[in-house]
């Protein structure tokens, strides 16, 4: 009997009851669930706030006075429950167990979300980059780049990882994890980003070569910016002259710029030499790619006032350490070896530092004035500019102006440094070692050597299948705005993304695409992907193979890395 009226109870009860049993019961108790939900939702709000904007919780000092509470009791003026909730003894959700436990589920959610969008894209480029923390512990940082299908792109952080080594197998692991946690499909994945390390890039079992060995499509590049810093990087450690004049710069540079006292001394001398034009000593950053040339014509022009600097410095009473480091520097600068090193880093550097600051040019950027091929053509012309200066001609006449240079700067004459005989182990034959006949020839030699390295490592960079690549899909659909020839490109895209694209619908869309352009003139690349995000959702599936060529393209990196 009391079965069937608990039954008969709830079938009268009302369809649009949504509360617990306490909430039906007490009026107070649903008041209080109430209450606590919007104290929790501001708590929630507070732990979002620090998140986001990068603050500690609770810092150095005492909890009352913590970033965390401190927010909650300004908050408090605002919303007068909250007062007497920060006064209650238990119960409050602010332990860190419990920050910890909202912040691991905000992530969590976001995650998801992100991984939502990725896989809706359909079209994703990794990039990833490993370093050593101050704790010594190898991190892996791995991020995605995806397109939207309105073209939109955007780059998210996914996570780091902490890897017992960096061999390549290691760090193949760690992505692939990566993709199977977030259910991302490696046959989505169309570009790779990454250093030029050898167990990132290397053709023989690096992470690109083994991603790509399964799916082919997931091209590898390596930024053209990051690509010459490290070609003309490698340039100045092998070439011996060059390398000690760049350490003899970057020593000048802190002597003067890490001493307001010297940097005194220096403007006053400077003002002094008014014959002289005088713009300052520009620091050296090693890794600032765009003013290392700069840094050194600013040595250049100040020669002789830096010169007269260490003189009056040694005047004074200094620390044994830096009066040794310029008496070091002082030897250095009166010698001929100094100079011509200087002046021949000069020489390359404001040529690939003017390669550098177009690449890395934001409004020239992927989708931007200078496309790929546009940036191969400047990138050959700079290689050719080096090329061609390594001639007799040239030799003699950058020698003829640095002997110039060395009489008004009143430097010592050029010799011959003692000869030394090869080790053993290297002696091949019976022959004589080469030694130059003159000291000339001797800085010819040095002269030519320099530009060798320039040359072929910026060549060895710039040429890579990621670039010709890219180059093919973005001439495919600058040809075809502007009303040109674009067979050939369109048969190397359907070969490799054979899988993406309908042959028969891309030549339709393309011709009807070169239609829509064939009164603008020559259309450039950004033009025309603006023109594509411009089309409503409709237009955008009249053009759908078009639209995946430009998909593409901004997904792929070549200029833009780890922006």
């Amino acid at each position: 009997m009391c079965h069937r009226e608990a039954v008969d109870a709830v079938i009268s009860l009302p369809r649009d009851i949504s509360c617990g049993v306490g909430e039906a019961l007490s009026l107070a108790y649903k008041q209080e669930k109430a209450t606590n939900r919007r104290m929790f939702f501001a708590i929630l709000q507070n732990i979002r706030f620090l998140v986001r904007q990068g603050l500690p919780f609770r810092g150095s000092q005492t909890e009352i006075d913590s970033n965390y509470i401190q927010l909650l009791l300004l908050r408090a003026l605002d919303i007068p429950e909250l007062s007497t909730w920060m006064n209650k003894k238990t119960d409050r959700y602010t332990s860190p167990v419990i920050q910890n436990e909202c912040m691991k589920i905000m992530a969590h959610e976001i995650m998801r979300k992100l991984a939502g969008i990725i896989r809706e894209c359909k079209c994703y480029t990794i990039m990833a980059d490993e370093c050593t923390d101050i704790s010594n512990t190898e991190q892996f940082t791995i991020c995605i780049r995806c397109v939207t299908k309105n073209l939109e792109d955007h780059e998210y952080f996914i996570g780091i990882y902490e890897v017992e080594n960096i061999s390549s197998n290691t760090l193949v692991q760690a992505i692939k994890d990566t993709l199977l946690r977030f259910s991302f499909d490696i046959s989505d994945c169309r570009g790779q980003c990454y250093d030029g390390a050898s167990n990132m890039s290397g053709i023989r079992n690096g992470v690109a070569t083994q991603l790509l060995s399964e799916e082919k499509r997931a091209i590898f590049s390596h930024c053209y910016g990051h690509a010459l810093n490290l070609a003309v990087g490698y340039t100045m450690k092998q070439s011996t002259v060059c390398s000690e004049a760049l350490e003899s710069d970057f020593e000048i540079t802190k002597l003067i710029k890490y001493s307001p006292k010297r940097n005194v001394q220096f403007n006053k001398i400077s003002s002094e030499h008014e014959d002289e034009r005088s713009t300052g000593i520009r620091k050296f950053c090693p890794t600032r790619w765009t003013v290392r040339g700069e840094s050194i014509n600013s040595i250049l022009q100040n020669y002789n006032v830096l010169k007269e600097l260490w003189e009056s410095c040694l005047q004074l009473s200094l620390q044994p350490d830096v009066k040794g480091r310029i008496i070091g520097i002082q030897a250095q600068m009166s010698k001929f070896k100094l100079l011509f090193g200087l002046k021949l880093c000069e020489k390359i550097f404001l040529i690939t530092d003017n390669l550098s600051k177009t690449l890395q040019n934001q409004s020239l950027s992927a989708a931007g004035g200078l496309s790929a091929a546009g940036g191969q053509e400047i990138g050959m012309l700079t290689l050719q500019t080096l090329q061609k200066m390594r001639n007799e001609d040239d030799f003699k006449l950058f020698y003829q102006h640095l002997q110039l240079l060395q009489v008004s700067t009143n430097t010592e004459e050029p010799f011959f440094p003692r000869r030394k005989r090869a080790p053993i182990r290297l002696e091949v034959g019976d022959g004589a070692g080469y030694h130059a006949a003159s000291v000339e020839e001797l800085y010819r030699t040095q002269y030519y050597e320099a530009l060798d390295l320039a040359t072929v490592s910026i060549k060895d960079r710039f040429e890579q299948p990621g670039y010709a690549v890219y180059q093919n899909l973005e001439e495919l659909l600058l040809k075809s705005a502007n009303n040109k020839d674009y067979s050939v490109e369109l048969q190397e895209v359907l070969k490799l993304y054979d899988d993406d694209f309908n042959e028969v619908e891309l030549t339709t869309q393309l011709k009807i695409f070169t239609e829509k352009f064939s009164t603008s003139g020559n259309v450039t690349l950004r033009e025309a992907i603006d023109y594509l995000k411009s089309l409503s959702d409709g237009q955008k599936q009249f053009f759908q193979q078009v639209c995946r060529i430009a998909q593409l393209i901004l997904v792929l990196l070549v200029r833009d890395h780890f922006r």
